[in-house]
């Protein structure tokens, strides 16, 4: 009776390798679904969308975007981690997850317990922008302006906790400058006009954003989060550059993540699909309309470790902003 047990314990425990690698040999079998935090239609979203329809071309199957918005992206990042870790629920994540991290401790989000990384998709620097009715040519005389500003400077965002608000706050923070947040309803239609009335004296859109109402003369460009200077603006110093401060090489991004679980042989597949998406003339044109910068990470190692350290950088520049959790 004994022996007969072990026999079928044995049977079933090999059923189920056999099966698990079965499974891994002939993903993807069907639809591949990758969970967007923001809503249809933004930049973001489009650019997505882009990446989706190659990265299907690469797996041979459909891939299906889900918008699921929310809790400044808290609810599509529960849906995709609470999903089962079979490589067929993705997540388009982003620097938000290690934002919300930090000032919503009580949800308990924790990106690098809970994704298993893939591959950066592209990078979305911001850039620093005044009217063009502005006294602010540069940035030492930026920060004049608003040391000689009797009443301190508002500056506006996308809202409490988004990038542009901590950069900003960041910026007044270490600079002991008196700067008063406006959220903005809608950054892309209130940016110039608020900017023009003088609502606002600057704002840190990213460019996507940021180049419509540059190159409609609105505003001036003073400088950028990248790492070097844009192409599209040569004669905008970077932050870092102006500042003389690495802690301002503060791009946001968006990648490609599965839930922590998935099998390495799927996320292997699913890794080199999404790098010939990355690199796919289509996604190549979206990113140039976008104003972003497309970016396959070299290995999965390599973008786990990048990815560690920008948790790491966001959450100083969470500190630095003095964001008070809830």
């Amino acid at each position: 009776m004994r022996k007969t047990f072990q026999l079928v314990a044995t049977a079933v425990a090999a059923a189920c390798f056999f099966g698990t690698a079965l499974a891994q040999d002939t993903f993807p079998s069907r639809p591949i679904k990758i969970i967007v935090p923001w809503g249809a239609g933004s930049g973001i979203d489009v650019q997505v969308r882009q990446f989706a329809d190659e990265f299907g071309k690469a797996l041979k199957t459909p891939v299906i975007v889900e918008n699921k918005v929310g809790a400044g992206s808290q609810i599509g990042y529960e849906v995709a981690t609470k999903a089962e870790p079979n490589g067929y629920t993705l997540l388009a994540g982003s620097n938000a997850n290690f934002i919300h991290q930090q000032i919503h401790p009580r949800a308990k989000l924790d990106p690098v317990r809970d994704l298993a990384p893939i591959t950066m998709m592209f990078w979305m620097p911001s850039v620093l922008v005044v009217s063009k009715n502005s006294p602010a040519k540069d940035i030492p005389s930026f920060v004049s302006w608003i040391q000689q500003s009797p009443q301190g400077m508002n500056y506006g965002s996308g809202g409490v906790g988004s990038a542009s608000h901590l950069l900003a706050a960041m910026i007044g923070q270490r600079n002991q400058l008196n700067v008063t947040h406006i959220p903005l309803r809608t950054l892309t239609a209130d940016l110039g006009p608020m900017l023009t009335r003088g609502d606002i004296g600057f704002a840190l859109p990213v460019t996507g954003v940021g180049a419509a109402q540059i190159d409609r003369g609105n505003v001036r460009p003073l400088a950028v989060t990248s790492s070097k200077r844009l192409p599209q603006w040569p004669d905008v110093p970077t932050l870092a550059e102006a500042f003389k401060d690495d802690i301002y090489l503060a791009d946001s991004w968006t990648a490609l993540f599965a839930p922590k679980g998935t099998p390495p042989q799927i996320l292997d597949k699913l890794y080199a699909a999404a790098v010939q998406a990355v690199e796919s003339k289509a996604h190549l044109q979206s990113a140039k309309l976008f104003h972003t910068i497309p970016a396959a990470s070299p290995s999965r190692a390599a973008f786990a470790k990048l990815f560690q350290a920008e948790g790491d950088k966001w959450r100083t520049i969470v500190t630095e902003s003095r964001m008070t959790p809830d």
